[in-house]
């Protein structure tokens, strides 16, 4: 018991002072650095290509993608360095040829975090890079839509966009080959009044390329639909069928539908009611076939509608071949 007491004594007597030593040497052990007693090997080390030439992109990884570093150092720093993570930060400001073999430089390591830890070693000590060519353009916007707008309701205005043209960025491969830039599909079965709608361009296919914007403000004038009515469309076969068929009807009404200013301001000189004269393929003497209309030639944003959809094609008993 007697050194029980002699323990608590020593313990207690003067706790406050002790307990300051102790947090002193804590202080201490924390801000002076270990000694660099010792090395240790890091696999499986990124490589990282920033390229400073804006004519050149970095095409696919570096081989190898990944290396081996040695480095030494105090031990709780080099055992900091592999917990966290480091990676080697390779930035060429010009690329040379399309296939360069780049020599890595241990001070691309990047030991930021951990102080005193010097890179020994890299292998292996060099890593294949091959670039490609670069492109940056201008491209018009493509607005695609799926659906009808309701029965009620007519374009008065072409789709159109703010802004009215992108720039794509990426391989030169692949900028050139684009001609226009599409968005996803706007709904025009949603529409109900005139409006804007944020619509995202559709990247499908640009592989690296950077899109600028990539979405885009699609402005949607709508109006009251109108109709017109065009009597007695004569039908014409479009193509040679072999021989000359009796139509019946010979003549198809349409009704043209649209917005009352395009209506007023379209020619409809240019409409056609015609039978692709492919649908009459192998037509006997005598033979008859229904066949569907389509009307050609219809001005933008107006819809045509046949009010009869098919005609009755027959091939005369004995008729003569129509000159080729």
């Amino acid at each position: 018991m007697e050194v029980l007491r002699w323990v608590v004594r020593f313990v207690t007597h003067n706790a406050s002072l002790k307990l300051l030593a102790l947090l002193g040497a804590i202080f201490l052990w924390a801000i002076v650095p270990g000694t660099p007693d010792g090395t240790e090997t890091l696999s499986s080390i990124p490589v990282r290509i920033q390229v400073g030439d804006p004519d050149w992109l970095v095409a696919g990884s570096p081989e190898p993608a990944q290396v081996t570093i040695r480095v030494s150092g105090p031990t709780r720093e080099i055992i900091r360095l592999a917990r966290d993570g480091t990676s080697i930060r390779v930035t060429l400001d010009e690329v040379a040829s399309p296939d360069t073999l780049i020599g890595l430089r241990r001070d691309w390591v990047v030991l930021s975090g951990s102080p005193g830890v010097v890179v020994e070693e890299i292998v292996p000590t060099s890593v294949r890079v091959r670039f490609e060519e670069a492109a940056s353009e201008a491209f018009p916007i493509l607005v695609r839509t799926r659906g009808r707008l309701p029965e009620d309701l007519a374009l008065a205005f072409p789709l159109g966009t703010t802004p009215g043209v992108v720039r794509v960025s990426g391989p030169a491969r692949i900028v050139r080959e684009l001609d226009a830039i599409p968005t996803l599909p706007v709904n025009l079965s949603d529409v109900s009044a005139s409006g804007r709608v944020e619509v995202p361009l559709d990247t499908a296919g640009l592989g690296g390329a950077l899109i600028t914007p990539q979405t885009v403000s699609v402005g949607i004038r709508v109006t009251a639909v109108a109709e017109r009515r065009l009597v007695g469309r004569g039908v014409e076969i479009e193509g040679s069928p072999g021989f000359e068929p009796i139509l019946e009807p010979a003549e198809v009404d349409l009704l043209m539908r649209g917005a009352p200013s395009r209506l007023d301001a379209a020619g409809f000189g240019e409409v056609r009611v015609v039978v692709d004269a492919r649908l009459l393929s192998g037509m006997d003497s005598g033979e008859s076939r229904t066949v569907p209309v389509a009307v050609l030639g219809v001005p933008d944003l107006i819809q045509a509608v046949p009010l009869s959809d098919s005609v009755q094609v027959i091939r005369p008993l004995g008729g003569r071949e129509a000159i080729r």
